[in-house]
């Protein structure tokens, strides 16, 4: 399937994707002008819209790749921003061209900078008949058979992704159901106490030793709030995030305990709800959180991100307590203030979809935690002391303000802060007295900046 190129004539090279593709040898050749180039001159000229841009892309890119010219084709998928199926189309021919070619590094960068072990049936296909070649290919096309034996072990199921939407769906029901929860809030009352955590970003055993000391089951008087799970603090070592086998586990204890469980909004999920990219050291966290999906659903990892988006679209962005305490990702920076209300989170942002709800995105984003802001905040909002997290302290917790008491649970140090809903807190100094450490016996693990998300 892949013959070797025998022809020793000198040949000229064109630059104008991400490798160098031969032209035909002679004296004297053009450098061609590909469809993309085209679209891209017309659409600059023109000034098109994003939709029309688009569409003249869409149609460069089939006339590129077409014409076989696969490095061009995904050039003009990523530019043009025509969507993940194309880019791996693309990145599929490429990969399968520079086979033929006896190209094997490149074809692996290629393998692995697009996870095409992951990319459906035909990248699949690709990789195995890639594997089968009769050549001596040295390290690179060692790992290329490599990545096509992982390619064909079965990662997940069909039924493990239905399973997942089901169980997502059934969480989001459940929440819908609930009594307490008003529009983009929920108010609890006077009665029972309230669990609570800070960021876990993929932390699946701080979760698990969380929900073991809140013992749901045992305690229907409890509320547990969770919050900002994606996006792991770690990714493996071929660019994978993990973080939604966590994420399953608190929307898997939102459906067992409905009532009990609530999953604040934070500007993560608010950031996959959009499809707006987050870098964060060097790290493209979206990117990698889809690419540990496509590793644990395969091809119908896209409809469970469907399902997940679905879901995120309906999270609380804000927990009223009878008390006075005020539980919420963050506090808006004091401009945004006046635009937040309970009337606005109960009345208004629930006929709006998130992408228009510019005070909700202030709130989860903002990180104001002055004495005169934290004033304001709580007279608008009527409460006394806010919990909050969104902000990495190595600490597991920090007070930031006399209103402000700041958790974080992503690391060894974690913390948690649970509370009497029948008392009243004057202070996040009061509210403090009730915090907890998720694993005590890391009191004296010392952490890398890098490390917090």
């Amino acid at each position: 399937m892949f013959p070797r190129h025998t022809n020793n004539s000198p040949r000229r090279v064109a630059t104008e994707g991400e490798y160098s593709w031969p032209l035909p040898a002679g004296p004297r050749t053009v450098k061609p002008v590909s469809e993309y180039q085209k679209a891209k001159r017309i659409v600059r000229q023109m000034r098109m819209p994003k939709q029309a841009a688009r569409d003249v892309g869409l149609k460069a890119y089939r006339a590129d790749l077409a014409s076989g010219r696969p490095d061009i084709a995904l050039k003009c998928a990523k530019d043009f921003g025509l969507g993940d199926a194309l880019v791996t189309e693309a990145a599929t021919e490429l990969f399968l061209e520079l086979v033929r070619r006896a190209q094997f590094p490149k074809a692996l960068e290629i393998a692995r900078s697009y996870n095409l072990a992951h990319g459906g049936p035909r990248a699949r296909e690709a990789l195995l008949a890639a594997s089968k070649v009769d050549y001596a290919g040295g390290p690179a096309l060692e790992e290329i058979r490599r990545i096509a034996r992982s390619a064909s072990e079965a990662r997940a199921e069909t039924s493990k992704a239905e399973e997942a939407i089901e169980l997502i769906r059934q969480a989001a029901r459940g929440r819908d159901r609930d009594p307490r929860v008003a529009g983009r809030a929920v108010f609890l009352g006077d009665e029972g106490e309230v669990w609570l955590t800070g960021d876990l970003h993929g932390n699946a055993e701080n979760l698990a030793r969380f929900a073991e000391l809140a013992d749901l089951a045992n305690h229907p008087e409890r509320v547990l709030v969770v919050q900002e799970i994606v996006h792991s603090r770690f990714i493996t070592r071929d660019d994978r995030d993990l973080s939604f086998v966590a994420i399953m586990e608190a929307i898997r204890l939102m459906a067992e305990h409905p009532g009990q469980v609530y999953y604040l909004l934070g500007n993560h999920d608010l950031a996959v709800h959009l499809d707006r990219e987050l870098v964060k050291g060097g790290k493209y966290l979206n990117r990698y959180l889809y690419r540990g999906m496509a590793y644990l659903y395969r091809e119908r990892y896209e409809d469970v991100l469907a399902a997940y988006r679905e879901f995120i679209a309906g999270m609380p962005a804000a927990i009223f307590a009878a008390n006075g305490v005020f539980m919420a990702h963050s506090t808006p920076k004091r401009i945004f203030i006046p635009e937040l209300s309970r009337e606005y989170l109960t009345e208004v942002a629930p006929g709006l979809p998130l992408r228009k709800c510019r005070a909700i995105a202030a709130l989860v984003n903002g990180r104001e935690y002055s004495s005169e802001a934290a004033d304001e905040f709580a007279d608008r909002l009527e409460c006394d002391v806010m919990l909050c997290g969104h902000t990495p302290t190595h600490r597991g917790y920090r007070i930031r303000s006399h209103r402000h008491l700041i958790l974080d649970s992503q690391h060894d140090k974690a913390h948690y802060v649970h509370f009497d809903l029948s008392r009243r807190y004057g202070s996040a100094q009061e509210l403090a007295a009730g915090l907890g450490m998720l694993n005590p016996e890391a009191a004296d693990v010392e952490l890398a900046s890098e490390d917090l998300m």
